[in-house]
């Protein structure tokens, strides 16, 4: 009889520690899609900023990346102020560096007026040389810090910087900006209902 309950309480002992830690778990975890986890908060030099919402983007049924969008505190009612904020990307495909960065001009010119555009040449160069050849599980970011710019980030590691909140405005604007590269993922990454 002592044997029997002795087991009984070493099962539910287990139990609620298998509980508690997948308690524990899902609240590190805020975001998880396809099996990219997205923690519910990230901190860049003692700034906090907290998840939003996630979406995946995929092409002609082949899931492409997922991506996680982060906000700091904030008073602006633009989306696309001068506060902090981050795009963090899991890719499932390979995709070329210098596709990426020429898709995200051409999109930056759907958003950003030519003369604006003109007036960012040279940070556009400098973005060229920051975005990397991506392969399935890789990571990439892009974090902006108004007293630092914007950062760029492969698996964790720095890349680059780019100074300056017009040019951050233009590249968070290919993904969250009034004509983004894909609506329902914009209204997804904003932790909004798309309609």
């Amino acid at each position: 009889m002592r044997k029997a309950i002795n087991q009984s309480l070493t099962f539910t002992s287990r139990v609620l520690f298998l509980i508690l830690i997948l308690t524990i778990s899902s609240s590190a975890y805020a975001g998880d899609i396809s099996g990219a986890r997205f923690n519910e908060n990230y901190i860049d030099q003692g700034v906090p900023m907290s998840l939003q919402g996630t979406g995946l983007k995929s092409f002609l049924f082949i899931k492409a990346f997922a991506a996680g969008f982060y906000k700091g505190k904030t008073n602006e009612a633009d989306i696309l102020g001068n506060y902090p904020k981050r795009i963090e990307v899991e890719y499932f495909v390979n995709i070329p560096g210098k596709k990426l960065n020429n898709y995200t001009v051409e999109r930056m010119k759907d958003n950003v007026s030519k003369a604006d555009l003109e007036a960012l040449k040279y940070e556009i160069i400098k973005m060229g040389r920051y975005f990397v050849d991506l392969k399935p599980g890789d990571r990439f970011s892009l974090t902006y810090l108004p007293d630092i710019g914007t950062k760029f980030a492969h698996n964790g590691t720095l890349v680059g910087i780019i100074k300056g909140k017009d040019f951050a405005k233009a590249l968070f604007s290919v993904w969250i900006g009034k004509r983004p590269f894909d609506k329902h993922l914009k209204e997804q990454v904003l932790g909004r209902t798309y309609e």
